[in-house]
């Protein structure tokens, strides 16, 4: 895709947006100007139906992004010799494009739970003061992912927003079960406020966001920020959180197949919608030891009473498992007094946070969340 033509596609996202209502929810839903209603964004479809045969027989036709990350959208060789554990994580990721340019990376070692773990810092060099941070995670389930994989997202939106943005690198399960993880996540906001005025950032224009897992993991962060009465966040961001830890799809909670626009019964569509449902009964096995309330407020946060909650944004994706939990957060937000809004990306699938530059959807995100921090 050319640099015109992916301009074009991400300057129609918010040009054509339209605003709906959904059982008393305002939804902001946002569609690149060729995708079709009813069917998958054309390159949400174009990743998930490439085929080894395509890339040993027409490869110069295909997007060099679908090249680069050949692995992640098929799998490794001879997967059927793996554990499935192995398999997943070889399939999370996706090498993107990096779009900034002059930021700063400075990798800082904390420790949670006496586990060390790295912090990485990335910002424009500006004399400024106070100016805006947020503090990303990334997802995976709890138990994939990494920071390579948001590294070019969270360069681009400091960028953007003119201030410091860190990734947390937490400790994965299954080897460093629950709450490893969230510790992890959880001290990075408590270094980054005691550390506020020596890294130029204002103590009260702190946000943290994160994908999936990752926006669990936010959710619940803020949960305990509030619960210790500290005040340290000002902002969250979450992009297709998953907010109850017990459902799945043979325990729906929020999760109807007939609310999904599929007039044409593509079975990608289909596919692409249950494959996040179908895998959080393992993920969430790996994660949480046994024994544990998998209801508690830091796992199933959409449970906890959510007023005092800092403002907040919600991004979810037309054709994910986790967008009817989305809508239901938003409206327990709204419920709960909290100032939130809710954006709806059409015609893509869980996990497209990882392809910038291939994705546009991904740079509007990126967009919207450093304009709310500028805001701060």
């Amino acid at each position: 895709m050319g640099a015109e033509e992916y301009a074009g596609l991400l300057n129609s996202l918010k040009e054509n947006a339209e605003k709906t209502e959904v059982d008393g929810l305002e939804i902001e839903v946002r569609n690149c100007e060729d995708r079709i209603p009813g069917q998958a964004d054309p390159r949400s479809a174009a990743a998930a139906h490439v085929t080894r045969e395509d890339f040993a027989l027409r490869r110069k036709e295909l997007d060099p992004q679908l090249w680069a990350n050949e692995t992640h959208l098929l799998g490794p060789e001879q997967a059927e010799n793996m554990e499935k554990l192995d398999v997943l994580r070889a399939q999370f990721g996706w090498i993107s494009s990096d779009r900034s340019i002059g930021i700063r990376t400075i990798r800082h070692e904390l420790s949670a739970g006496g586990r060390p773990f790295y912090l990485y810092q990335y910002e424009v060099l500006s004399p400024e003061e106070n100016r805006p941070c947020l503090i990303f995670i990334h997802g995976g389930g709890y138990f994939g992912g990494d920071i390579e994989t948001v590294e070019n997202q969270c360069k681009l939106l400091a960028q953007l927003c003119g201030g410091v943005v860190f990734s947390v690198d937490y400790p994965l399960s299954p080897e460093h079960p629950f709450p490893a993880g969230f510790d992890a996540c959880y001290e990075s906001l408590k270094w980054v406020y005691d550390h506020a005025g020596k890294l130029g950032i204002g103590k009260d224009k702190i946000g943290m966001s994160g994908d999936s897992a990752g926006g669990n993991l936010t959710l619940a962060c803020a949960l305990k920020d509030k619960a210790e009465g500290k005040g340290r966040l000002a902002y969250e961001a979450l992009i297709y959180p998953g907010v109850h830890m017990k459902e799945n799809i043979e325990s729906a909670y929020y999760w109807k197949e007939e609310d999904y626009d599929n007039p044409g019964r593509d079975p990608l569509i289909a596919a692409q919608i249950r494959i996040i449902g179908e895998t959080s009964v393992e993920a969430a096995g790996w994660y949480v030891p046994e024994g544990v309330d998998l209801e508690q407020p830091y796992l199933s946060p959409i449970l906890a009473d959510l007023s005092g909650l800092p403002k907040t944004l919600v991004m979810a994706a037309e054709y994910d498992f986790l967008r009817g939990s989305c809508e239901a957060l938003s409206r327990k937000l709204t419920e709960a007094g909290v100032e939130n809004r809710h954006i709806r990306y059409g015609g893509i699938f869980h996990g497209t946070f990882d392809r910038l530059g291939y994705a546009p959807q991904v740079e509007d995100i990126l967009r919207e969340i450093a304009g709310d921090l500028k805001s701060l």
